[in-house]
Parts: C-alpha cells; sequence; structure tokens
C-alpha cells in the first residue's frame, strides 16, 4: 500500500480500499461474460428488493447482445426462471439470491445459524420445531412432481392440511424454516410473483460436508469482497468467530494490515488509475454497501462527516463515487423515458458532475428508456 501521510491516512486508505473493493467485486475492471458467473464469483447476492437487487449482478456483466454498459434485468430473470440461481433465505435472515449448485454449500455452512434468531423471532406465535417440521413436511410434498406454487397457492396447501391458517408474518416464518431446512426453494416466477418448488427437485446434490462449507464460503467470501476483516466475514455470513477463524486457517489468503485492522485478501490491488472520478447508480443493498459491517467506516465516503449519513435516507438506492458512498438515488420508469431523483451529501465538482451524468446514463440503458431526466439536489 502506497505511504500515507499523518494528515490524510484517514482519507486516503478508505479511499484505497474503495477502489480496492470495487476492483474485486467487478464492479470495476473486467466484467464477468454473464449475471450467473458474477453470482458465483460473490457467492450471495442480497435480494430483498425483488427488482432492484438485479443491478447487482448486472453492472458486474457484460451486456451481451444488449446496447447498454452492463446485462440487461431479463438475464438475470432468465437465470430465476430456469433454475440456474434461487432467491431464497441464506447466510442471515433475509433474501439472498445464490447459484443453484452453490445453495447446499451455504445452507450446510449456515442454516444452523440462521435458524435461531428465526425461533427466537417466531417463539411469541407459539411455533416449536414440531410445528415447522410438520408444515417443512406439508409444503414439500404440495411441491413434488414439479409443482411451483405461489405464496397463496402454498398458504392453501397448509390449511388444507389442517394447519390453521396463518397470518402474513407467521407464514413468512414458515416458508422461512422450509428454505433453510431445504423443504423448498424459489420456483418459476408467475408473472410477478415468486413461487416455491421441491428443494431436492430443482437444486442438485451435493456431499460437502459443514467443515467444507465453512471453508468454500470464507474463500469465496474474501475472494470477490477483499480487503475485509474476519470480524465483516462473521456478520456477513453469521458464523461463530471460532468456525471462521478455523476456515481462515486452512485457506492460503493474503493479509495487510490498514489503520490497526488486519484484513484479508485474494486479489491483488489494481494499478493506480488516474482516469478521474466515476459514479455508480447501485442498489441499496449491493454488496459494496452490506459486507462490510466492521468495516463501514471504509464504505463512506471520506469526503463527507459520518455524522452527516443519515439513518433513513431519503432514497434507499445509493450512489457510490469512486466506490464510496455518497448519497441516494430514486428512479421513475416512464414510457419512454426514466426520472432520476438524486439526493447527495455535498456539492460536486464539475469532473464528478459529469461522472454522475455518465453513471445515470448508463442506468437509463439498463432500464431500456431511450430520454432521461437527472435531478441534481444535495445537502
Amino acid at each position: 500500500m502506497p505511504t500515507r501521510s499523518a494528515g490524510n491516512e484517514t482519507e486516503h486508505a478508505a479511499g484505497y480500499v474503495a477502489a480496492w473493493r470495487a476492483h474485486a467485486q467487478r464492479l470495476r475492471g473486467p466484467k464477468w461474460a454473464s449475471p450467473l458467473e458474477a453470482c458465483a464469483h460473490l457467492g450471495a447476492v442480497q435480494s430483498q428488493e425483488v427488482n432492484s437487487y438485479k443491478l447487482t449482478p448486472a453492472m458486474r456483466s457484460e451486456p451481451g447482445d444488449g446496447d447498454g454498459a452492463f446485462a440487461p434485468a431479463g438475464a438475470v430473470d432468465a437465470l430465476v426462471a430456469d433454475g440456474e440461481v434461487i432467491r431464497t433465505h441464506v447466510l442471515r435472515p433475509t433474501w439472498h439470491t445464490v447459484p443453484v449448485g452453490d445453495i447446499r454449500m451455504m445452507l450446510s455452512a449456515t442454516a444452523d445459524r440462521v435458524l435461531m434468531p428465526l425461533a427466537s423471532m417466531s417463539r411469541g406465535h407459539g411455533f416449536d420445531e414440531a410445528f415447522f417440521d410438520r408444515c417443512d413436511a406439508i409444503l414439500a410434498e404440495a411441491t413434488a412432481g414439479g409443482r411451483h406454487l405461489t405464496r397463496e397457492e402454498a398458504r392453501a396447501e397448509l390449511v388444507e392440511a389442517g394447519v390453521s391458517e396463518p397470518t402474513n408474518q407467521q407464514f413468512t416464518y414458515i416458508l422461512m424454516h422450509a428454505e433453510l431446512k431445504a423443504a423448498i426453494c424459489s420456483g418459476v416466477p408467475k408473472g410477478r410473483q415468486q413461487t416455491y418448488a421441491n428443494f431436492d427437485e430443482r437444486v442438485p446434490a451435493s456431499g460437502m460436508d459443514k467443515d467444507e462449507a465453512v471453508r468454500e464460503l470464507a474463500r469465496r467470501f474474501f475472494t470477490s469482497r477483499g480487503p475485509a476483516t474476519l470480524k465483516d466475514f462473521t456478520r456477513w455470513s453469521s458464523l461463530k468467530v471460532a468456525d471462521a477463524k478455523a476456515a481462515l486457517a486452512d485457506l492460503d489468503l493474503k493479509s495487510v494490515e490498514m489503520e490497526g485492522r488486519t484484513c484479508y485478501y485474494e486479489v491483488d490491488p489494481p494499478e493506480s488509475d488516474e482516469g478521474g472520478p466515476v459514479v455508480d447508480f447501485v442498489q441499496g443493498f449491493d454488496e459494496m454497501l452490506c459486507s462490510y459491517t466492521d468495516t463501514k467506516d471504509w464504505v463512506m465516503h471520506h469526503s463527507v462527516p459520518t455524522a452527516m449519513f443519515p439513518d433513513r435516507p431519503r432514497f434507499n438506492s445509493a450512489i457510490l463515487l469512486d466506490g464510496q458512498l455518497i448519497g441516494h438515488w430514486k428512479a421513475t420508469v416512464k414510457a419512454h423515458r426514466v426520472e432520476i431523483e438524486t439526493y447527495r451529501l455535498r456539492g460536486f465538482t464539475a469532473a464528478e458532475v459529469a461522472a454522475m451524468r455518465r453513471g445515470a446514463d448508463r442506468l437509463r440503458a439498463w432500464y431500456e428508456r431511450d430520454e432521461m431526466e437527472l435531478g441534481l439536489d444535495h445537502a
């Protein structure tokens, strides 16, 4: 790492790490040939926003036959419909999209850890493990033979089998448990609705044991997201610190000390880029943001005081300036144009505004609209 003077140490470290991570994640530099390769590289893509999450693998992939700067949303939709990726609950009590060949590995490594908070959340509803096991069996049988059920169709199957009709929240817990126990997984969407399919019919078999699974999960994390700390990894994966340390000990990862923190990585830092500022419009749960709980201070743009970052931003999706969070955006898609509202935490230089317009134009192409209207609000 370049030598830093005491006066700009924090600023330089944050910017340097952000550029390195953007390179490791393939947000910068060479892109993957397809969104499937991008998903496999990242391992898991946080996906609670059912349409917006597609930006994460798309931005890291070549456009293919399209005219945009990265892969179209339809290329991600096709992966879901064909079962090449599974949108499910894994790693933490939230949605992730995972390559179908990796889902058993991830469940083996983390399902027991995610089931713990689920048990706590559902205890007040009177749900015990016997109840969940019964629901798992009903849902597995109901989806057997290639039946892909919408949420309401799955709920109806439970009621027909004698389960008292659950509330929406209760049903969410039931579905999450069945996913974590490998009874069901995402199926072919019906219109805008996700469906649930029989897990064993949709997911290939795997013989990886838990220790192997934890090692592979650690390798995937630090290869795609390094440099990152052990705590970044444990909070991302929900793993015990002891298990994560054991996995690290078995991997031949590189490490570097930065600001008193040990960071692990596989991908070397990129060459210095003098090409000027780069602005990216990413979804609110992009992996550049949500992968780094321990080193969140390096995610925030070094030019903005930490106190200025709101707990509840005006818009959910994020604006990155050279890989660091600087503001938020919202898109409204019209018949022939896309309207992009923005709010930045400081004003931009002329070069930064030009970079922002280029980033917004890449987003316009992704939405497949000919025209764009860009708002430029800032604090």
